[in-house]
């Protein structure tokens, strides 16, 4: 097998251009498959830190017959927390209570619908931890008629911290009525569907805005361990529960076509990579007839012509292969730890989606492995109609061939 292998490789420098050319399209097939395995897990973990360390927590609870469309806050179906809901919430974990409702906010001549959410600010750090948070400023204290608004909302309006601005909103009553907040931060959450249209108010200065009273919108849970048998414990008490990841469904679900279109272009990179070795290892074969007589008539079984064509392409693939998953998995490993920053294409776009600006991408050995077996294997593959027709050549007909 050695010397197989040792003529395999020397055949493959013949024409080394060729190679190459033909070796391209597995290399990129590999680094691309694994750039995109590695985009599209860090798009799912992305999506599902943002709602949980923003909105969702493990488990969300909302009023039944409040809307879960994440796009309408109907303060009139908010509702209080009833006393055996809070006995089962204390027994699975840490949770918080929110109310959200829709606003103006109003900075002279200028004026911006957003979403108010009311919290509290003791229990809320408890689920919703603010350490990966960016807060140019502080978080408003209670009471104070202190606001906090996202920091790409407050680009939008060009509001300082310390500026006055007005908030209008309809109370819980339906009637409408507005109070002057200072603006004490601007804040950069891991949402910026948050950063866009969100601001922070403290229940004591919520409550006389909105007449909240004891009505509650979202109440999170932060809890270890199964997320499903959480909500269950929880659920038909007065608040329907969802897990993070039900929330999370429907930008999951496009991830799913994300992945299902990666296989396709995949498939087809790898389709004319195979078509590509194929061609390669049929013209080598022609080239050298003559060659394959000689060895055909000093002796050379038939099995070890057909074996040795097949290793130039397995060697031609697996080469790629690796290159390609050396190239695509240091991109990946890379953008795992420091991620991708697309704040300013969303920014310029005015995009908003309850995810993260910065994207980090998934990094694991399984789909590196994965890529450079199915790459290898295409070119194994691609080489055996090629290195069948070589072990068929007639040695007293190649050696008269021209």
């Amino acid at each position: 097998m050695s010397f197989l292998l040792a003529i395999a490789a020397r055949n493959l420098f013949r024409n080394a251009a060729r190679t190459a050319i033909t070796s391209a399209a597995v290399f990129f097939g590999v680094a691309l498959s694994i750039l995109g395995w590695g985009f599209v897990g860090g798009l799912d973990e992305n999506v599902l830190r943002a709602a949980r360390t923003t909105y969702a927590g493990d488990v969300l609870l909302r009023p039944d017959g409040y809307p879960t469309d994440g796009l309408t806050y109907a303060l009139a179906d908010a509702a209080p927390v009833p006393p055996d809901l809070v006995s089962a919430l204390d027994g699975i974990g840490k949770w918080t209570a929110r109310t959200a409702f829709s606003a103006r906010v109003v900075s002279g001549p200028d004026a911006q619908r957003i979403t108010v959410w009311a919290y509290d600010g003791v229990r809320d750090p408890e689920v919703f931890p603010r350490d990966g948070w960016k807060v140019e400023g502080r978080w408003p204290q209670p009471g104070a008629g202190e606001v906090a608004l996202g920091y790409r909302l407050g680009r939008l309006l060009e509001i300082e911290e310390g500026e006055e601005v007005v908030l209008q909103t309809r109370t819980r009553d339906g009637a409408i009525n507005a109070n002057s907040f200072r603006v004490v931060g601007l804040i950069r959450s891991d949402n910026s569907a948050l950063d866009s249209l969100g601001a922070w108010l403290e229940y004591a200065d919520a409550t006389p805005l909105a007449l909240l009273g004891d009505a509650r919108s979202h109440v999170a849970v932060r809890v270890e361990g199964d997320h499903d048998a959480a909500a269950k414990l929880v659920a038909g008490k007065g608040f329907h529960a969802s897990t993070l990841e039900q929330e999370c469904d429907d930008l999951l679900a496009l991830n799913r076509i994300r992945r299902k279109s990666l296989s396709i272009v995949v498939g087809m990179i790898m389709l004319i990579a195979a078509v590509g070795i194929a061609n390669t290892v049929i013209m080598a074969a022609f080239e050298r007839v003559r060659e394959v007589g000689t060895l055909l008539a000093l002796g050379m079984r038939r099995r070890d012509i057909r074996v040795l064509f097949m290793l130039e392409g397995g060697i031609m693939g697996l080469s790629a292969a690796i290159l390609g998953a050396c190239a695509g998995g240091s991109a990946v490993a890379w953008w795992s730890k420091n991620g991708i920053d697309f704040s300013g294409p969303l920014e310029s776009m005015g995009g908003s989606m309850a995810m993260s600006t910065v994207i980090y991408t998934q990094f694991n050995w399984s789909p590196v492995a994965a890529a450079i077996t199915f790459g290898t294997a295409i070119a194994v593959l691609a080489s055996l109609w090629p290195a069948n027709w070589a072990a068929r050549i007639v040695p007293a007909d190649a050696v008269k061939a021209d």
